[in-house]
C-alpha cells in the first residue's frame, strides 16, 4: 500500500489501497520482471518488486535497451525530485515509442506504491508495443487467464 513516510490511509482511502492491492498479479509481475532481465540482460536492483522499480532508472535502461537513447540522463541516486525525474522521463520516452497514454501508470502509482498493478499493465503495454513496432528482442506473453486485467 501506501509509503510508510506517509500518514495511514483511512477511510475511503484505506479501501481503495486495499482493493488495488487485491488487484496486483504476483505471476504477472514475475513474468514482467523476466522479461525486463531478459531484454537487459541484468536483473532489477535487490528488493520487492515496486522497491527495484521505485528510481526508475531500471525501466529507463529498459526503454533505452529497446529504443536507444530515449532517456537521455538517468539519474541513479539523488533527491526524491531527481530520481522521480526517472519516472517522468520513461513516461515520457513510452508515449514517444508509441505507447498508448491510456496504458501508463502515473508516477506517484510507483514512487508512493499507490497501484503497482498499474505498473506492471504499462510494462506489459511496452513489450506490446515493441512488437507492433518490429523489435526483434524477447517478447513478454499474457496469460489467457490474465487477459481480462489488462
Amino acid at each position: 500500500m501506501a509509503d510508510t513516510n506517509r500518514a495511514a490511509l483511512s477511510g475511503i482511502a484505506y479501501d481503495i489501497a486495499k482493493k488495488v492491492d487485491k488487484n496486483r498479479d504476483p505471476e504477472a509481475e514475475t513474468k514482467a520482471v523476466a522479461w525486463m532481465t531478459e531484454v537487459l540482460g541484468k536483473a532489477p536492483p535487490a528488493g520487492t518488486y515496486e522497491d527495484s522499480l521505485k528510481n526508475g532508472a531500471y525501466l529507463c535502461e529498459l526503454i533505452n535497451a529497446i529504443a536507444p537513447n530515449s532517456v537521455k540522463k538517468i539519474h541513479q541516486k539523488g533527491q526524491a525530485f531527481t530520481v522521480m525525474q526517472n519516472i517522468e522521463a520513461f513516461q515520457k520516452a513510452l508515449v514517444a515509442y508509441g505507447v498508448p497514454a491510456e496504458d501508463l501508470f502515473q508516477t506517484v502509482d510507483l514512487w508512493e506504491k499507490r497501484n503497482i498493478p498499474a505498473v506492471t499493465k504499462t510494462i506489459y503495454a511496452l513489450s506490446r508495443t515493441a512488437e507492433k513496432q518490429g523489435w526483434s528482442g524477447p517478447k513478454l506473453q499474457l496469460d489467457q487467464h490474465l487477459v481480462k486485467d489488462f
